[in-house]
């Protein structure tokens, strides 16, 4: 599956479902013990990674932060507190986004090319983001999901990074290639769910046409959540019950999928991108403007 025209680009969403859980619930915090389970992996198999992290979570362990720098992985922004793009305006996105970049840069983390939204919800109605994003100095985003989903999702993006209109490159989400299911290749509950084979397979297909975007969080390799409705499912069961499944395949399955691969950092893939294309290259997104100033 290596090819170094087409790289992995691996990356955790350092996220805490613990901060969002409702109904007086409350999970234990095994988030180091999650985090350091990746973390261990990517020594052995000596690959580097994107970690997208809510800033909360950086003033709450500045240790797991630092450690993930010193061991050469890219630091980059997932919003401050895990807020969707829809439910803030403008003036409330800059005070997110300036807030996330304070945490890392309490933690020495000076330097921040990345940014990707909470739940990807990036799409046609919030564009009005990337000029934002431009202006505090982010290169590039992998915030779209370029299909429909119950949440969220931006069919009519396109499936291959570009530079949008602000002068940042969106790396979308690589869904596979079959009419149905256009889900995410490897990325959380789907890298979960779906048959292995299914997923490898798809992965090379991909691999032979652009880079393969790979992303997961630390609640997907802990085993011993306890089972709460998790948030934002609208209380459907089956849901439910998918967040939970697999989680002991996680390590083993993401150990085959990258053994003997070119990884790389989405912040390296970006600065490759722009030194070979050119800024108006590609079909330009007009950013919409926000109507929640």
């Amino acid at each position: 599956m290596s090819d170094p025209r087409a790289p992995t680009l691996l990356s955790i969403d350092l996220e805490d479902v613990r901060d969002f859980i409702e109904g007086g619930h409350s999970y234990a915090d095994r988030l180091l013990t999650n985090a350091n389970a990746y973390l261990a992996l990517f020594r052995r198999l000596e690959v580097k990674a994107t970690f997208f992290v809510v800033g909360e979570l950086a003033r709450r362990h500045p240790e797991l932060i630092e450690r993930i720098s010193t061991e050469g992985h890219e630091l980059a922004c997932h919003g401050d507190m895990h807020t969707q793009l829809d439910r803030l305006s403008l003036v409330e996105f800059e005070r997110d986004l300036g807030e996330n970049l304070r945490a890392l840069s309490d933690c020495g983390i000076t330097s921040v090319d990345g940014f990707r939204a909470p739940t990807f919800s990036l799409v046609q109605s919030t564009s009005w983001v990337y000029p934002v994003l431009k202006n505090f100095g982010f290169t590039y985003s992998s915030s779209v999901l370029p299909a429909r989903n119950p949440l969220y999702g931006w069919p009519g993006f396109g499936e291959r990074p570009r530079i949008v209109s602000a002068q940042v490159l969106e790396i979308p989400i690589t869904l596979h290639s079959s009419p149905f299911p256009r889900v995410p290749v490897a990325g959380g509950v789907y890298f979960r769910v779906m048959p292995f084979l299914f997923t490898a397979r798809a992965a090379r297909k991909q691999m032979s046409k652009g880079p393969l975007t790979m992303y997961l969080h630390p609640y997907d390799v802990d085993t011993r959540q306890e089972r709460f409705m998790h948030p934002d499912l609208n209380n459907n069961r089956f849901f439910n019950w998918l967040m939970y499944r697999n989680r002991d395949k996680v390590i083993p399955r993401l150990a085959h999928m990258i053994s003997n691969q070119h990884c790389q950092t989405y912040g390296s893939y970006a600065r490759e991108f722009f030194s070979t294309n050119s800024i108006g290259s590609g079909s330009p997104v007009t950013p919409q403007t926000s109507n929640m100033i």
